[in-house]
């Protein structure tokens, strides 16, 4: 549930993350039905997208445990009432 930012969310980021997840099964669902060659397109297309996204977090943590370059990104994580 983190990583679909549903700890600590609005009912506004809640409605939002479960759509994203419906509409992804949806889009799954669909795409299962495919013929040939469409399917293969796609499932191409989203071998590319995870290599990318695979390797983007890869030279991010190169970044940050072997280079020690701190990252700039926001964790989006919730400020601390202590």
């Amino acid at each position: 549930f983190y990583a679909m930012r549903l700890f600590h969310a609005t009912k506004k980021r809640k409605i939002v993350s479960w759509s994203v997840s419906i509409g992804v099964g949806l889009i799954v669902a669909a795409v299962k039905r495919f013929p040939y060659p469409w399917r293969n397109i796609v499932d191409a297309g989203v071998i590319v997208g995870l290599s990318w996204g695979s390797l983007s977090i890869a030279i991010e943590w190169f970044k940050a445990i072997v280079l020690g370059i701190e990252t700039k990104m926001d964790p989006a994580l919730p400020t601390s009432n202590e």
